[in-house]
């Protein structure tokens, strides 16, 4: 008997597994994706299409109760499972019991790199260099990808004017023009040209939207954005991102106009898919429809859940309130099941995009994994961006580049330390593999002797200032390296002070006392108040927090190997009590400044110095008058005077002089990054057609104004060479 019920069986799975793999139209990779969707959709139960709304944690410690959800059919998505073998044996478990075959997808934060750490996003937004941005997102898509990943929660896209926040060291600055074309270029390398390529992986472009409007910097914290505002300055990266085909969009922790962003039909389904035009997938952020609850904006999980589906949400992250409410909600016809559909099916089509149906393993191979994380290729990668992302501040009497000849001493808590030097999300970077500001000039400049008193954050005693002083003493020149813990940065973090750390200003002060010449190199995931820091240093080196390479980029650019060509993406005020200051604030009829510190930013938006000078002629325009339609071209040229080759980024604003709603001081519309040996000069060429010159009327249309307008070309925000042009 137990015999004859085995061979039944038998016979029983063989049929079901060769009816499956024979007929299927939505197994036929020849049948274009949406049909493949409609037909595995038609077939699929209430509970089936549910499940591929539900994005779940894993965790070793929950391994068995993952696995029991996978056989239950009650997942459709993990993150936080990472490895290829690890994900290859989830996937495996998936097909095993699920009906219809359908597969697994894995997400998890890459965000500035996976296994080899690149600066953090804010730091690279500073190289103004969409191309080597794509390459850094590239080299982090390799090696997610060859671990088991294929889809990230990146890029973040969110405008923040307030360093305060923890989480501006994930954004790309302050300026929604600059911050939409690096999104672009970071979805162009994570997604590559084709998404069934086990080397790339889909896009999250996030947070949708208006996060970076924190009250006071403090995560999580109201958000209070006018729909102007919206249009101006927070929808457009996100549009930037969807134009370059992002494959999903989250929503923010906040709330625009009130309401939770996970629950916002306005939001999520007139703005996003209606105006952006956005075709992708939404998902939630971690646990946003229990935070709604928490919030006091839904009364339970049950209501929670219902104006999320019907708000537009197609998937919730990590809360397991779809996956608990929905097919009650269906089955008593508070939510219709056309709901469940169109959810389903976009994240079925984002499998079906990503190869998974017709590959469900192509990301798994343990060997491909050893070959590419930390690769030779990745380092460099990691290397050219660091170099790319740091900004020389200060610059005094040719401090820099270091000469051969001199004795160097090199100081605090940053000198030598590993892990800060990865910042926030550094995924699974290996403090190990970290090169720090030690080793970099050990490995690049043997040939220069250094003396090295490094220190942890605490270690800045009385005896420490004295030991530092008198090896000061026997050397000519210091570096002193110095910065924020990076725990300081990233998600549930704000800092109401933005200054050096105490214990470190201590340093810098006795340092100061020798008369040796001081070099600062700044490790930071912000924007730091930085007066007192500039009187008493001689160079200035923003590094940020640079990733596995970082140390030996510091020392390439300290010896002069690179030229620093960074700019800032992010104005650097005097004091916190600016905040928020921006190069692009509306006109006033008279500016007040505070009357206690001095005028104006420290540091303003595009600042940064080089080891050589640029000289620049005045813009000229092919005409001075135009029509709608006409694209205006404006020709500068640029010169190196200086001795040595450089990288100049240029950089294009518009002002618009008369309005029928308060002009902005002016706004960056293009820039070009152009490389000159000495005494070389360059012409540049922009291209700006009519509708960059348009704006949001007083009735909210976006129209071009006839009238006077100002182009401004220069090395930043602050020094411009200027001419008008007049659109009729």
């Amino acid at each position: 008997m137990d015999k004859f019920i085995f061979i039944t069986l038998f016979l029983v799975g063989n049929v079901f597994s060769v009816c499956l793999a024979q007929s299927y139209p939505y197994q036929k990779e020849s049948i274009p994706v949406p049909q493949r969707v409609k037909d595995l959709l038609s077939r699929m139960t209430l509970e089936e299409k549910i499940a591929e709304l539900n994005l779940i944690p894993y965790y070793t410690k929950d391994d068995s109760i993952c696995r029991s959800l996978i056989r239950a059919g009650k997942v459709g998505a993990f993150l936080k499972a990472n490895g290829a073998e690890l994900n290859r044996s989830l996937q495996e478990e998936a097909l095993k019991h699920s009906r219809l075959g359908i597969p697994l997808v894995f997400h998890e934060d890459v965000i500035h790199g996976y296994r080899t750490i690149t600066p953090i996003p804010l730091a690279e937004s500073c190289s103004w260099n969409p191309e080597l941005v794509e390459q850094s997102a590239a080299m982090a898509a390799r090696e997610a990808a060859a671990a088991g990943i294929q889809l990230t929660y990146a890029p973040m896209v969110d405008i923040s004017y307030d360093p305060r926040w923890g989480r501006i060291m994930e954004t790309s600055g302050e300026d929604a023009y600059l911050c939409g074309e690096l999104a672009a270029a970071r979805v162009r390398g994570f997604q590559g040209n084709d998404l069934t390529s086990p080397h790339t992986i889909a896009a999250c472009v996030k947070h949708f939207a208006g996060y970076g409007a924190v009250m006071a910097g403090r995560d999580y914290q109201e958000t209070d954005v006018s729909l102007r505002k919206l249009q101006e300055i927070y929808l457009p990266p996100f549009q930037a991102a969807i134009n370059a085909g992002a494959a999903s969009v989250m929503c923010a922790y906040t709330s625009y106009d009130g309401e939770p962003l996970t629950m916002n039909y306005f939001m999520n389904e007139e703005v996003l898919r209606k105006q952006m035009q956005f075709k992708g997938l939404l998902m939630t952020d971690w646990t946003t429809f229990q935070h709604a609850v928490t919030e006091g904006a839904a009364d339970n999980g049950q209501e929670a859940a219902e104006r999320g589906i019907k708000s537009g949400i197609d998937m919730d992250m990590s809360a397991k309130q779809f996956i608990e409410f929905l097919p009650e909600l269906v089955r008593t016809q508070k939510v219709p099941e056309q709901l469940i559909n169109r959810a389903a099916a976009r994240a079925l089509e984002l499998k079906f995009r990503l190869g998974l149906f017709d590959n469900p393993f192509a990301y798994f191979n343990t060997e491909r994994e050893k070959q590419t994380l930390y690769s030779k290729e990745s380092q460099e990668d990691a290397y050219q961006m660091a170099c790319q992302s740091m900004v020389l501040l200060k610059n005094e009497e040719r401090t820099l580049p270091l000469s051969d000849s001199k004795r160097i001493a090199l100081v605090g808590p940053f000198a030598n330390t590993r892990y800060h030097l990865l910042g926030s999300w550094n995924m699974k970077g290996d403090s190990k593999e970290v090169i720090t500001v030690e080793e970099g000039f050990k490995a690049l400049r043997t040939d220069i002797p250094i003396d090295v008193r490094a220190c942890d954050f605490s270690g800045i005693t009385p005896a420490y200032l004295s030991d530092v002083c008198a090896l000061a003493q026997k050397n000519e020149i210091i570096i002193a390296c110095l910065g924020e813990p990076s725990n300081l940065s990233g998600e549930a973090v704000s800092t109401a002070k933005i200054e050096l750390p105490d214990q470190q200003m201590r340093l810098l002060k006795a340092l100061k006392t020798t008369g040796k010449k001081i070099i600062v190199v700044l490790f930071n995931g912000r924007p730091l108040v930085l007066d007192e820091v500039i009187k008493n240093c001689d160079a200035l080196l923003e590094a940020w927090y640079p990733g596995t390479m970082g140390g030996k980029a510091v020392a390439a650019l300290l010896t002069g190997i690179e030229n620093p060509s960074g700019k800032l993406s992010q104005t650097f005020p005097r004091h916190a009590g600016q905040i928020p200051i921006v190069y692009n604030a509306r006109r006033t009829f008279y500016t007040v400044h505070h009357a206690d510190i001095p005028q104006g930013a420290l540091f303003p938006f595009g600042f940064g110095l080089s080891y050589t000078q640029y000289k620049y002629s005045s813009p000229v325009t092919d005409k001075t008058e135009y029509r709608r339609g006409d694209s205006v071209t404006v020709r500068i040229k640029i010169k190196n005077t200086g001795s040595v080759a450089g990288r100049e980024i240029v950089q294009l604003y518009i002002r618009d002089e008369v309005a029928t709603v308060i002009p902005r001081e002016k706004e960056l519309k293009r820039f070009a990054s152009i490389h000159l040996q000495p005494g070389e000069e360059k012409e540049i060429r922009f291209t700006i057609p009519s509708a960059d010159f348009s704006i949001y009327n007083n009735k909210m249309e976006k129209v071009l104004e006839p009238g006077s307008f100002t182009i401004g070309i220069g090395p930043n925000s602050s020094e411009l060479n200027q001419t008008k042009v007049y659109f009729l």
